[in-house]
């Protein structure tokens, strides 16, 4: 008797070759990057560009420091006065403005991406669970779907708030928003990292919730927008402010201080927010505080000291919430398909 022969699968069929790829992560991971490639490149193109945009503004920096220091007419030894619309102060001024709104806006596109369309448009059409079917489970899948945006956002982002910092460092600090303003504390740190992770999270919840595209791209925008705006708010109060009462002006901080709060002092010791002796100089001044009952002066404020300490606190904050919510997304999803 013949001994019977086991078929087997030529390595060109579709079972041959669709097999490893829908097992583990690294089938998947592949899958993922197949299906998204279109916004792959047009994300990889923006850092591209970005960086490019933020070297050039690095050489412009020293050109702009020169043009905003002194200068005289043609009699003089000062170099010429220039133009501000049209000399480099302007160039490097407006557009490190605008690279640290473009830094600090990308968590709202990353929730919105990853609301709509990572996840919120497979469930809409059907493709995860067309995916679920072959020997993918559904938390697999969703691991797939934010491990790999995570390491391409953590990268990119990085490379672009360094880029930022580089560019701001080679030109005038007069002529750049200061360090605390909303935009530019984002761009300047891992903060900015922090938030764009926490907007993935965010997109991912809402559309495993929603499981619509649209509607869940419009709650991860609103819900992101959210969180910047607490985070602003609240900022000042992630690290103990500095206190000083002074004999004389408040007013006396070095450049780059954020000033929270500022007044005079009476001389019961209470603290006045109005300075009715604020137009008075010298001698005048003097008569004017003793005529007030002012013993001197306060301000409360952040130093560039406490750039650091307050944005290590936000950013694991932001960070601690972004572990929630991305728990919250694998509790659903096993719920709704335990």
């Amino acid at each position: 008797m013949s001994t019977p022969v086991t078929p087997t699968v030529p390595a060109s069929s579709p079972t041959a070759y669709n097999a490893p790829a829908s097992r583990g992560l690294r089938g998947l991971t592949w899958a993922v990057l197949r299906l998204h490639r279109g916004a792959l490149l047009v994300a990889a193109g923006s850092v591209a560009a970005g960086a490019v945009a933020l070297a050039w503004l690095r050489t412009v920096g020293p050109a702009a420091a020169r043009a905003s220091g002194p200068c005289g007419s043609s009699d003089t030894d000062l170099p010429p006065c220039e133009d501000f619309a049209g000399s480099a102060i302007s160039a490097y001024a407006g557009n490190m403005s605008l690279a640290a709104t473009l830094i600090a806006w990308l968590p709202f596109a990353v929730a919105v991406y990853a609301g709509g369309v990572l996840i919120g448009r497979e469930l809409e059409r059907g493709t995860a669970a067309l995916a679920w079917t072959q020997s993918v489970t559904p938390a697999r899948w969703l691991a797939a779907k934010l491990l790999l945006p995570a390491l391409l956002i953590t990268a990119g982002t990085a490379l672009l708030s360094l880029l930022y910092r580089w560019a701001r460092n080679g030109g005038p600090s007069a002529l750049a928003d200061e360090w605390y303003y909303d935009d530019v504390f984002r761009a300047l740190g891992p903060v900015s990292i922090a938030y764009a992770l926490c907007g993935l999270a965010i997109g991912a919840l809402a559309g495993l919730l929603l499981r619509r595209a649209l509607p869940a791209a419009g709650l991860a925008l609103l819900t992101t927008g959210f969180l910047t705006v607490l985070g602003g708010r609240h900022r000042e109060q992630l690290w103990p402010a500095t206190d000083r009462t002074t004999t004389g002006s408040a007013a006396d901080l070095t450049n780059g201080t954020w000033q929270l709060a500022n007044g005079v002092l009476s001389t019961s010791g209470q603290r006045i927010a109005a300075t009715p002796c604020w137009d008075e100089y010298e001698q005048a001044l003097a008569q004017c505080q003793s005529r007030e009952g002012i013993t001197g002066s306060y301000a409360v404020f952040h130093p560039a000291s406490h750039f650091w300490p307050l944005q290590l606190v936000e950013t694991g904050i932001v960070l601690a919430l972004t572990a929630v919510l991305t728990v919250a997304a694998f509790a659903v999803l096993r719920r709704r398909h335990a």
